[in-house]
């Protein structure tokens, strides 16, 4: 194969184009980096799977210039998480409650979106069109990979059924868990999908995805809700009520919600598959119906009507999926073997309870962008330390988000048992304290932004606040010739589209004194970054939301941090999300506890932050050897 010199050549090839494989073709596109991927279906799956996406989703949609379609096009906020144990009435007052539309968990976003993947997916592979680095080559399907000590050789057969052969540098497989990449070529090489919860709930579920129409006076005459004066939009109000519902029920545990787009009226339904039941025949229509319909049966006295019981119409109700599924919190015990590597499903699956599945691809995704970036330049031969350091910290980052989801499932699953009656009174009892109430309702985003732990390869300083997550508050550029004037992200500042350097150098500062000084005093940081840092390129954030004297060429790589009434006054920001809740603008700063100067990655975590000049240039000199460069 490696004879063959008339072979096509890119220095990336992913083999799917589910969410990973998509976001990581438009990041790798913004990068440069060429790079083509094979999927094998000839369009986007209109099914829709995941239905949710935390807040680094989000911050990672923002990225790739896809927040304007967030609110409008893909999705809606959460809202609230309620924890109860009713199986028939989803009114029930909870004894828990997660509230997700606060702008508390450090991206400046909404803790938890509910989307539809298909139009999420359709989105991300139009941004990767706007790169001319990136292909897209549907209907094809990978039958052989191979490699060599240079290049990674994939033969495929194409729409036409024609086989045809690539090679690239790097061959990435995001095809799914039970996809060719993992399955047939690395599975014998010795990488292997490990179970790796401690939760041990092996239960088969059924996913539903339904779809509601609104009954009217029309279509539905001699419904009992009409005479009480009650609109259809009230009427689906209380048969599918907002919120997300974890049915924590001895005899079947359940999660119910909407999802998408509000104007959608898409409902999702999950419920356990008891012992001694098929899953098959439980996901079959006349079964589903028998689980569903008890939550959609209200007694007439609720709504002062003489008919005992009120059922919503079944004909207004259009099952789109119903589906078994196996639990399973499983991941490989390697991401990648000499240039093969595995992103997404491929090299890990989660239990659906914290909605972790789509944002832990992502994660995949960003994390190993700019490590092919670097590897795929000519001069950087050790690749295997860049791919095992993103390997030690996905692994970490999948500890925190398998340890959310296990929280969820347990109260979920643990049943009639004397601990989760122990555990509901005591939750009752906090929810009385404001203090704790409040604490309880931040849910996971209480224990803040992750951090990851140092070990050696890693690339970022130990003791300097390397691996921090970084903050994104909201700000506004100082400069009146500024393009946007307006309020925006501080990501959109601090790395914005005409930067080159792979890294990004962000001073904070108190006021306006050192500027000048403190950007001449940066000059030397390009050479001995070897020009992962450019000078040029830093960003100068002002530590205060107002900012008098401002000269008039002050440039426009200076920005002070805004409000959240800004924010909210912002209307392509703000629109259709909810405004920001227990917003911190001072959190860059709290949570880097000070530091003038830091170093951040493109994924968006701290290399390293100090508090002189003298300090960035020593970090500087030794970037290419912490990077395994050298």
């Amino acid at each position: 194969m490696s004879s063959n010199h008339a072979m096509e050549t890119t220095d990336v090839l992913i083999v799917g184009c589910g969410p990973t494989g998509a976001l990581l073709t438009v990041l790798l596109g913004q990068f440069g980096v060429h790079n083509i991927v094979l999927e094998r279906e000839p369009d986007v799956t209109e099914d829709p799977r995941g239905i949710t996406l935390d807040e680094d989703g989000i911050r990672f949609l923002q990225e790739v210039g896809l927040y304007d379609k967030v609110y409008t096009e893909m999705g809606s906020s959460i809202g609230m998480i309620h924890f109860m144990t009713s199986k028939t009435d989803l009114h029930e007052r909870p004894f828990l409650k997660f509230n997700m539309d606060t702008t508390e968990g450090g991206t400046g976003h909404v803790g938890v979106i509910s989307i539809r993947q298909p139009i999420l997916e359709k989105y991300l592979r139009l941004a990767a069109t706007r790169h001319t680095a990136s292909q897209l080559r549907s209907s094809c399907t990978v039958t052989k990979i191979e490699e060599d000590n240079d290049w990674v050789y994939c033969q495929y057969s194409d729409v036409a059924g024609t086989q045809k052969m690539i090679r690239s540098k790097f061959l990435v497989g995001c095809d799914g868990k039970t996809g060719f990449t993992r399955k047939t070529y690395l599975e014998p090489k010795g990488v292997l999908m490990e179970q790796i919860s401690e939760f041990g709930y092996n239960e088969t579920w059924v996913a539903m995805n339904l779809k509601i129409t609104l009954p009217t006076t029309e279509s539905h005459p001699s419904f009992p809700l009409w005479t009480q004066g009650y609109t259809p939009e009230q009427v689906y109000d209380f048969f599918f009520p907002t919120h997300f519902r974890f049915i924590c029920n001895a005899e079947r545990p359940a999660v119910c919600g909407r999802f998408g787009p509000v104007a959608d009226r898409l409902w999702r339904l999950e419920f356990v598959v008891q012992k001694g039941e098929d899953p098959v025949l439980m996901s079959t229509d006349a079964k589903t119906m028998e689980i569903l319909m008890p939550y959609l049966t209200h007694s007439g006295s609720k709504y002062r009507v003489a008919d005992s019981n009120i059922a919503f119409p079944s004909d207004c109700i259009e099952v789109i999926r119903s589906r078994p599924f196996a639990f399973s919190a499983r991941r490989c015990n390697k991401f990648s073997v000499d240039r093969v590597l595995l992103a997404g499903d491929a090299a890990h699956v989660f239990p659906p309870f914290g909605g972790q599945g789509i944002a832990s691809g992502f994660r995949d995704a960003s994390g190993l962008a700019w490590r092919l970036a670097l590897a795929t330049r000519s001069k950087t031969n050790n690749y295997r330390q860049l791919f095992s350091g993103w390997f030690e910290e996905r692994k970490q980052q999948l500890q925190l988000s398998l340890a959310k989801t296990i929280a969820n499932g347990r109260l979920c699953t643990q049943g009639n048992t004397w601990k989760f009656w122990f555990t509901k009174l005591v939750l009752r009892i906090m929810r009385l304290i404001p203090f704790l109430n409040r604490l309880l309702e931040k849910g996971p985003r209480r224990y803040g932004m992750i951090t990851y732990r140092w070990k050696d390869e890693l690339p970022f300083v130990n003791d300097s606040f390397g691996g921090l997550s970084l903050p994104q508050v909201y700000c506004c550029p100082l400069s009146a010739s500024s393009k946007n004037s307006g309020v925006m992200f501080t990501d959109e500042a601090i790395f914005q589209r005409s930067k080159t350097g792979m890294f990004q150098l962000l001073i904070l500062l108190e006021n306006l004194v050192d500027l000048e000084a403190t950007r001449k005093s940066l000059l030397s940081v390009d050479d001995l970054s070897d020009r992962h840092l450019l000078a040029g390129e830093a960003t100068f954030i002002v530590q205060v939301p107002s900012v008098r004297d401002v000269p008039a060429n002050i440039g426009n790589d200076v920005f002070r941090i805004a409000t959240a009434d800004e924010f909210a006054a912002t209307e392509y920001l703000c629109k259709n999300r909810p405004v920001p809740q227990y917003y911190d603008m001072y959190q860059m700063k709290r949570d880097l506890r000070g530091k003038k100067f830091a170093i951040v990655r493109p994924d968006r975590f701290i290399y390293a932050a100090c508090d002189t000049v003298d300090q960035v240039y020593e970090i500087c000199g030794q970037m290419q050897q912490n990077l395994g460069l050298q």
